[in-house]
């Protein structure tokens, strides 16, 4: 099981012009030093919005309008443009669902500048939000379009998620600037990678970095980038971007050049590929003795299990038990004391009556009883605290699917497919198991079931 918070706010480095007059105002002298009700958000200060582009929520972090209270009936929500020759919102606002406290700004770019255009939203209170339009300059044969440019290498690479990719190099030429040695004066470079296969020109999905002069090769000017991988796994495709008008237009590069010398053509077929590798892949909440035999419980454990290929750092990983009665988090384990899991092998997380198998890896409870809630329903998330993400989870005797993990975003399901019917009890030795061992279809009904033979840190056996 993989699900990953989309948590991330995508920012866009080199969008450091932001309008001074888009902070809060207000149409009403009550609201003077602070807002009380109606309009209390309307962010982010800067976004961006691809020339020609209709009825579309902006780029890198999505526009939208915050009220001070959940709307009681459907809300509109109105907002003007500074200049509704470059950009106008559709509808001419944004309207808030019934119960709801946000809603999606839908905007209409016109014409590409670099200076960002301010948009008001007014709901008793007046706030401002700056958007850039942008220009791609591709196939256009202006002067502003570059003479040529290449994402130079690499062009496919594989990294894990959220590790410090290769860096990647682009270059320029320019008839006349990139020529002499040093940074091309009045050029700005960016990297940028977005969904496979997908448009840059049309900005939805990707995010852009700035890229930094490396050095003089022949005529061309090459740059740098470094950064990290996301977090999310997956194919992504990368490209990178000049302008020579602080960013307001931009010729796009793929991995065979592009640019308006003759023969010249932007393709996305040709666009860099960066597949993002799953950290954890294999990684499973594997075997749960939660009602131990007899009382108290006094024998409880919960076993993860490396089913992949690759060793695992646990530094940054705990389990994480919830109340299914209140979908709050009622224990964490944290496992960085483990170290590293290897392929194959075990970490029991348990009390110290447990019999653990030679071999496994071990953190105790701090106390020996009644450290696992008996359900019903309750719950166990395997999760990273630092990347907010859900690794895996279990959901006993019932479904918990909005369980609040301190210190993470949202709510999450700990239910794979179908809730599992099994059910561990203090009548008969036993635990919930993944059977066949180690087994995840996303199903938990067909994943989990329940054993009479325990067996912490080695490999599960069906004894029904």
């Amino acid at each position: 099981m993989r699900r990953f918070a989309v948590i991330t706010a995508m920012l866009v480095t080199g969008c450091s012009l932001l309008a001074a007059n888009a902070l809060g105002q207000t149409l009403d002298p009550v609201f003077a030093n602070s807002f009380e009700s109606g309009l209390i958000g309307f962010g982010p200060p800067l976004s961006a919005v691809a020339a020609g582009q209709s009825n579309i929520a902006t780029a890198y972090t999505s526009l939208q309008v915050t009220l001070s209270a959940p709307a009681v009936a459907p809300t509109f929500v109105a907002i003007t443009s500074s200049d509704p020759s470059a950009i106008t919102v559709s509808g001419g606002g944004a309207t808030v669902s019934t119960g709801q406290t946000t809603a999606a700004v839908l905007v209409n770019g016109l014409i590409g500048s670099a200076t960002p255009v301010t948009l008001w939203a007014t709901l008793g209170n007046m706030l401002g939000a700056s958007v850039r339009v942008e220009q791609a300059l591709n196939e256009t044969d202006v002067a502003a379009e570059a003479d040529r440019c290449i994402v130079q290498f690499p062009t496919t690479f594989t990294i894990t998620a959220n590790a410090a990719a290769p860096t990647v190099y682009g270059r320029l030429f320019e008839a006349g600037v990139t020529d002499p040695a040093g940074a091309p004066v009045g050029w700005t470079a960016q990297f940028g990678y977005g969904p496979q296969a997908s448009d840059p020109r049309l900005l939805a999905g990707w995010q852009f970095l700035d890229a930094t002069y490396n050095a003089q090769f022949g005529n061309d000017d090459e740059f740098q980038v470094n950064f990290n991988a996301p977090q999310i796994p997956g194919i992504y495709s990368y490209a990178y971007r000049f302008s020579n008008d602080a960013g307001g237009s931009w010729t796009y590069c793929d991995t065979n050049g592009a640019g308006s010398n003759a023969g010249l053509t932007f393709e996305t077929a040709m666009l860099g590929q960066m597949t993002v590798s799953d950290p954890y892949a294999g990684l499973v909440i594997n075997e749960v003795d939660y009602d131990t035999f007899g009382s108290p419980d006094n024998a409880e454990f919960i076993e993860v299990y490396n089913s992949g290929s690759q060793a695992i750092d646990l530094s940054t990983l705990a389990l994480v038990l919830i109340n299914g009665a209140t979908n709050l988090e009622y224990a964490r384990f944290n496992l960085v004391s483990a170290g590293s899991i290897a392929p194959g092998q075990y970490l029991v997380v348990g009390s110290s009556n447990v019999a653990v198998a030679m071999g496994a890896l071990t953190i105790l409870f701090p106390t020996n009883t009644d450290q696992i809630q008996n359900g019903a329903p309750d719950g166990i998330a395997l999760v990273d605290t630092t990347s907010k993400n859900l690794i895996d989870a279990l959901s006993y005797e019932g479904s918990i699917t909005a369980a609040m993990i301190t210190g993470f975003p949202g709510t999450y399901s700990l239910v794979e497919g179908t809730p599992t019917a099994a059910v561990d009890g203090n009548a008969i030795n036993g635990s919930l198991a993944r059977l066949p061992n180690g087994t995840d279809t996303n199903n938990a009904a067909t994943d989990w079931s329940f054993t009479k033979t325990p067996t912490a840190g080695a490999a599960n056996v069906l004894t029904p």
